[in-house]
């Protein structure tokens, strides 16, 4: 049995020397035998193992399609149906996801078989290989084994396919701390690696304020878009991190021209952005599956929403149908359809097209019955379960964030959302006369109590994607849902939070609850895993365990943790590093429980949230502790020999660093705001020298923060790894630190005139 991790470079060499082709002697000649048939997919498969082999031996590597006589190594590369051995050897049935490696005689000599079920399976099939000759795969790039050994073929033979079908990633999104401002140099190197962890969907699409999809009805034209939510980051000298941005004045996608530009040209880039996007996914063998609303809308359609009403979001940029619009409404109907074709005929080179039901603010719900009616009179869903037994299911919902109310009116709005979709998408001509009549249909996070009508509701050619709950911690919590899921009947693709905006920017860590929850997937027959998150840059460990988990079920967050680190680090990292793990989790796991809204990416992230005359919540000094621990380990790990390990052991450093300071100055800001509250009433009660006293305190308090909030986002911009954590430092100099630098000159102009004699 295959480990389910890579194999590392120590046992590379173990292999090479019991079982390797000896040739050392001289640098290796090697053939990469591909069919005339192979497709351009096929080809790059080819092209990266030539690079690699090229860095990992000392080799003279060839690409063809007729193998000599003299090489003294062959790897034969292709799909099944038209692989360059398939006359010469048996190869099994594949899924067009299976891959086979096997290592056998070929022509006299020892080559290393790689057949795919399909052009994306061969590619994985090298990335596979490739990983067993020591090579590591982090978002950011590849970790090569020190030195060349002599060539090899290590010793396989074995099928590959995966548990889980549909393993994506969410791309694109809301806030500047995710990857809505990356531009196609960014996305280019993820994709990359993304491949390399046999990730085959990209999560792509946008609100209806967004840039991304260019609308014209019924003689209205969009005229209005933004990102994230309509706010602006100004990136100016005076602010942490400055060094980060270069010459930049603003952080905007750096593949979008600033709103000032205009809508068209802004909508323009936009959806050339979103082609490019999914054109560089496809090359790389990852399909691009979009999510878009059709229950609200940009403003610019007001009129044509029947009773439209403003969705209650950040920035209030959008509209939904008015409560008494019934779904069926003909108006709105003509609407909503002509923004699904749009979709479609604008993005044909999608594989999937997305919708939710509904969205995170139900506001369409007051027809609720009609809706569940008439899915009734369509599907006789009663004889599944009554409605009145899907709202009581809502309100007993356990530990659900925002209380029974929440729930049920999340319900309500979802069973109005889904008659809606479901009446849009079997209407007649609707897919008959796109540019994909044959378009997959993906629905997303229908509420768990309408789990039981799903399969009976749902059209064919159509998947689920299901979010049960904003994080892990939360989603373990409810685990009991997971056995509800109906993912033997449909296909269906859990979303599994990396990192929740809510907790938002401070370090975040969590594969052991993940991979806690992909051990109930497998037992409820979900067929897919989504990551959800906004940042990336603290997940190469998680990620990477997913990667594993996908397609080995005895990988652990231990073996996958362990692996990387040696690889990455040495292994006199592995013991201190796997403590500073366990320590972030362990904070991360408290963090989702108490720490909700902590660090959520919007204007009064700090002093609206934590400038609050309250004292701060009890468990954040063991937070502060836990990240401590955490970050005395990371400073525990002997130096490594290599660059990439020593980028690692600054990163986790920097960012660990950033977290301690990050609760240590919202201490600071509680402290302030509840010395300020006693200046106030100390002058209201005409105590001039206690308002004297308190309000130096409180000054003191705000300059603590602020000093201990500039060095923090300072060392975080200084270990920057990505866009996401460019966005996360222009967010906090606009959320954070120009907010708490007015603060503190409002408090010294009203400390300085306390000084001043009277006149």
């Amino acid at each position: 049995m295959l480990r389910p991790t890579k194999y590392l470079y120590s046992v590379a060499l173990t292999c090479l020397m019991a079982f390797g082709l000896a040739l050392s002697a001289h640098a290796a000649t090697i053939e990469l035998v591909v069919s005339a048939k192979a497709d351009p997919l096929e080809r790059f498969a080819a092209s990266e193992l030539e690079g690699y082999i090229e860095k990992l031996f000392p080799a003279s590597v060839s690409i063809v399609s007729t193998p000599s006589a003299t090489a003294d190594g062959f790897f034969l590369v292709g799909t099944s149906d038209h692989h360059p051995a398939r006359d010469t050897t048996d190869i099994p049935a594949l899924s067009d996801q299976g891959f086979l490696l096997r290592k056998v005689p070929y022509k006299g000599k020892e080559a290393m078989l790689i057949a795919g079920g399909s052009p994306a399976a061969t590619l994985w099939g090298v990335y596979d290989l490739v990983e067993r000759y020591g090579v590591c795969y982090l978002l950011s790039g590849d970790v090569l084994p020190e030195r060349k050994a002599a060539f090899y073929l290590p010793e396989v033979d074995q099928v590959f396919e995966p548990a889980f079908r549909a393993r994506w990633l969410k791309t694109m999104g809301d806030f500047a701390m995710g990857t809505e401002g990356w531009g196609m140099a960014d996305y280019r190197p993820l994709l990359d690696q993304l491949a390399k962890l046999k990730f085959n969907r990209i999560r792509v699409g946008s609100s209806p304020s967004q840039p991304f999809l260019d609308l014209q009805m019924e003689g209205v034209k969009r005229e209005s878009a933004t990102l994230w939510y309509g706010e602006r980051f100004p990136i100016t000298d005076d602010m942490p991190g400055r060094k980060l941005f270069g010459k930049e004045k603003e952080f905007w996608n750096p593949d979008l021209p600033f709103q000032e530009a205009g809508y068209d040209k802004l909508a323009a880039a936009g959806q050339r952005h979103l082609h490019e996007l999914v054109a560089y996914a496809n090359s790389r063998g990852i399909e691009g599956s979009s999510v878009w609303s059709i229950t609200d809308f940009s403003k610019d359609f007001v009129d044509l929403v029947p009773g439209a009403q403003t969705v209650q979001q950040l920035g209030a940029l959008t509209i939904t149908p008015g409560p008494e619009v019934r779904p069926d409404n003909a108006a709105l109907t003509a609407f909503a359809s002509a923004v699904i074709r749009k979709i479609i005929d604008e993005f044909p080179e999608m594989q999937a097209y997305g919708f939710p039901v509904g969205t995170e603010w139900p506001g369409w719900i007051a027809q609720y019955e009609w809706a569940w009616n008439e899915l009734d009179k369509l599907y006789d869903i009663e004889s599944v379960v009554s409605l009145e037994e899907v709202l009581e299911a809502a309100r007993a919902r356990k530990d659900y964030p925002g209380g029974a109310d929440r729930a049920v009116a999340e319900v309500k709005g979802h069973i109005t959302g889904l008659y809606f979709l479901l009446h849009l998408w079997n209407s007649p001509g609707l897919l008959a006369e796109s540019k994909r009549p044959d378009a997959r249909l993906v629905i997303y996070e229908v509420a768990e109590e309408l789990f039981p009508i799903l399969p009976r509701v749902l059209p064919p050619n159509s998947e689920l994607v299901l979010v049960i709950d904003y994080n892990a911690t939360r989603v373990l919590a409810r685990r009991e849902v997971l056995e509800h899921i109906p993912g033997k009947e449909v296909p269906t693709t859990m979303v599994l939070s990396l990192h929740d905006d809510s907790v938002g920017l401070i370090p975040l860590l969590t594969t052991h609850s993940l991979h806690e929850i992909v051990g109930e997937m497998r037992k409820t027959g979900v067929s897919g895993m989504a990551t959800r998150q906004w940042m990336l840059s603290d997940h190469d460990a998680s990620m990477a365990y997913l990667s594993k988990a996908a397609w080995y079920p005895e990988a652990t967050p231990k073996s996958v943790y362990v692996d990387q680190i040696r690889s990455v680090c040495g292994e006199a990292a592995v013991k201190p590093m796997l403590e500073a793990f366990r320590e972030l989790e362990a904070t991360t796991i408290a963090l989702e429980d108490h720490g909700m809204g902590l660090a959520f990416p919007w204007p009064g992230m700090v002093m609206i949230s934590h400038w609050q005359p309250r004292p701060f919540e009890k468990l954040m000094p063991e937070d502060v502790a836990g990240y401590k621990r955490a970050l005395a380990a990371v400073r525990n790990v002997p130096t490594p020999s290599r660059p990439e390990g020593k980028a690692y052991l600054r990163y986790w450093e920097g960012r660990l660093d950033f977290g301690v300071g990050y609760l240590e100055a919202l201490q600071s800001v509680k402290q302030g705001a509840i010395a300020e509250k006693a200046a106030h009433d100390a002058r209201d009660a005409g105590d001039k020298q206690g308002y004297r006293d308190n309000l130096g305190e409180a000054l003191r308090h705000a300059e603590a923060a602020l000093t201990t909030m500039i060095r923090a986002i300072n060392t975080f911009a200084d270990v920057a790894k990505d866009r996401a954590d460019a966005g996360a430092v222009a967010t906090m100099g606009e959320f954070v630190y120009r907010p708490l630098k007015k603060k503190v000159e409002e408090l010294q102009t009203e400390y300085t005139k306390l000084a001043e004699p009277a006149k």
